[in-house]
This record gives structure tokens, sequence and C-alpha cells, in this order.
């Protein structure tokens, strides 16, 4: 469990990095319909979904729309919504390997009540087993999303290029 969460820290550091430069490169281009030392300042606070949503009204509203920005927007918007995707499927994880360890707990405090009833022990045991199986898959789940982060940055800087 340790390993795994060091693995998804630096999954996450990396990803930081990466909405920093997507939002940098967004803000360096200059719009007249935005203020730019209010841009910076979001930029400062690092609050990038405010970025990324004062640029979505922006392209919204434009008819001509710059290459660059459209690029460096759904970059952004793309990094952000990995990052939570990220955040979220390593708390289920969590959450369900916490689950996994009270139940098998419980199931130590009971057994002697579990020794003298066979169906109940079988129940408790089964239903242990098949926690543990959960927590695997969620656990697979938490590495396909932290993989697609990966494969995708090395897309996003190709087409940068």
């Amino acid at each position: 469990m340790g390993l795994l969460g060091a693995i998804v820290l630096f999954s996450l550091q990396t990803t930081a990095r990466s909405i920093e430069r997507a939002a940098q490169q967004l803000t360096e281009i200059p719009h007249r319909d935005l203020n730019a030392l209010y841009i910076r300042h979001l930029f400062t606070r690092r609050s990038y979904h405010e970025i990324a949503r004062r640029y979505g009204d922006l392209l919204e509203g434009s008819i001509e729309t710059s290459q660059d920005l459209l690029v460096y927007h759904s970059t952004l918007v793309w990094e952000l919504q990995q990052e939570e995707a990220i955040r979220r499927s390593f708390w289920r994880s969590l959450l369900g390997s916490g689950i996994v360890i009270a139940w098998s707990i419980l199931g130590l405090a009971l057994v002697p009540e579990l020794i003298t009833r066979v169906a109940l022990a079988d129940f408790f045991l089964g239903s242990a087993v098949l926690g543990a199986l959960g927590c695997l898959l969620l656990f697979g789940v938490l590495l396909r999303v932290m993989v697609r982060s990966a494969t995708m940055e090395n897309v996003g800087t190709a087409l940068r290029a």
C-alpha cells in the first residue's frame, strides 16, 4: 500500500508540473478580452481551474480562435481532469482497502464465535476474499488511470513540437 501511495504521489507531482506548464503557456497568449494582471494573479495563486474556466468562456464566445490558445486550453483542461481522476481513483482504492482491513480485524475479533459456526465462518472468509479481489480491481483501475496519464503526456509533448 505504501509503495502504491508513493507511485501515486509521484504521478500527481508529474501531473502538477504538467498543469503548471500548460497554464503558463496559456497565460502567455495575450488576449484583449482578458485582464492580463488578473490572469497573472490567478496563475500566481495556482487557480488553474479558474484560468481554464476563463479561457473556456473566451473560447465559447469567440468566432476566430488562435490554434495555440485552443491547444493549450485543451491541454490544461485534460491535465486537470486527469489529476482529478487519479485522486478519485486513489481514494476509492484507499477506502476499499480500509473497509477490507476493518472487516478482517472484525473477523479476528470474532474468531471464538466463528469456530463454533462453520457456515458463518465460511461466509466471513468468502466475503473477505471477495473484498480483497475488489481492492485488486480498484488498484488495477488506479494503475490504468495513471498509465493513461503517462501515455497522454507523451502525446501532448509530441503535439506541441
